[in-house]
């Protein structure tokens, strides 16, 4: 069998025995990693196109797999070191673990963080930056935003000012020297429904579910990277646009039957399900109904490994 036609399946199959091993509590491994550990994908797949027997090509991947699952933890958080619980084997001190003074954190604690709403009704523009975990959009709240986070990563800043007649808020996550074991990372953002938004994420490891059909959004800019992201829009801004570039990730788009929807995508080894669109040119699909609907979005997708979907409710 030639190696190109078990490429993906040796990738997928080192990261599945990680996320298993992670599972029955041998090794920690979270899906922070797979954002951290994506690079290799370019190593595996520079392998795959070097001008060699396809004998070699195996013995390199597996030379780099058995790498990974030793020396991951020097290049992902949470862990120092590689551990086999259960037989106690470990590369660093064993009475690490005995001091007092040991930088981990293990807290677990509730953050709410609020944006009052100013007396006159104007543009916001949401930047976010989404590490580990899952994130919720969606809700109604008098504030202009509010947010909400539960787990033990640690806690987020947030800060506002005005930029051109607009409000610019910042969510990111605080610095903190501490290494984390993170178990949770649940936050939930609420937006003022009488504001028109702009949103911008950073998205690495998460999980994120948008449900923006009651606000009013003009843009949306998603960065992600090993993310699974879900995004729910509405009809309430005349032209809506929306970008999406990602790594090995998947995306899910749900857009109104009565908006016209056009997508422009560039993406390499994607699985894309555009049902309902008709396909107008190199990677330009629209509806049937474009550029006539009731309102306009537009759909401008960048992505590597990943599988596309774009559905009409």
């Amino acid at each position: 069998m030639k190696f190109r036609n078990l490429f993906w399946a040796l990738i997928l199959i080192a990261i599945g025995l990680m996320f298993l091993f992670s599972n029955f509590g041998w090794l920690d491994f979270h899906w922070v990693s797979i954002w951290r550990l994506w690079p290799l994908i370019l190593v595996f797949w520079g392998i795959s196109i070097l001008p060699i027997k396809d004998l070699f090509k195996f013995i390199l991947v597996i030379a780099f797999i058995a790498l990974t699952f030793i020396f991951f933890n020097r290049i992902t958080e949470p862990r120092w070191f590689f551990t086999f619980h259960d037989h106690n084997w470990s590369w660093s001190d064993e009475d690490y673990w005995e001091k007092d003074d040991s930088p981990r954190s293990f807290s677990y604690s509730t953050q709410i963080l609020t944006v009052d709403m100013d007396t006159l009704p104007h543009k916001a523009v949401l930047k976010m930056e989404a590490a580990a975990g899952k994130f919720k959009v969606d809700g109604e709240t008098s504030d202009m935003l509010s947010f909400k986070k539960e787990g033990d990563i640690g806690d987020y800043s947030m800060t506002t000012k005005k930029v051109d007649e607009k409000t610019l808020i910042t969510i990111s996550l605080e610095k903190n020297s501490k290494v984390r074991r993170v178990k949770k990372n649940y936050v939930d953002i609420k937006l003022n429904r009488e504001m028109v938004w702009d949103l911008d994420f950073d998205i690495g490891a998460a999980a994120v579910n948008m449900d923006l059909r009651d606000y009013k959004i003009d843009t949306a800019r998603i960065d992600a990277g090993a993310a699974s992201l879900k995004i729910k829009l509405g009809t309430l801004q005349p032209v809506t646009y929306v970008s999406y570039s990602a790594g090995a990730a998947s995306l899910e788009v749900m857009i109104p039957k009565e908006s016209a929807c056009e997508i422009h995508t560039e993406s390499v080894l994607v699985s894309n399900d555009f049902e309902g669109f008709i396909k107008k040119g190199d990677g330009v699909y629209q509806t049937s109904n474009f550029p006539e609907g009731t309102n306009t979005i537009i759909l401008k997708i960048e992505s590597a490994v990943s599988s596309l979907k774009v559905e009409r409710y």
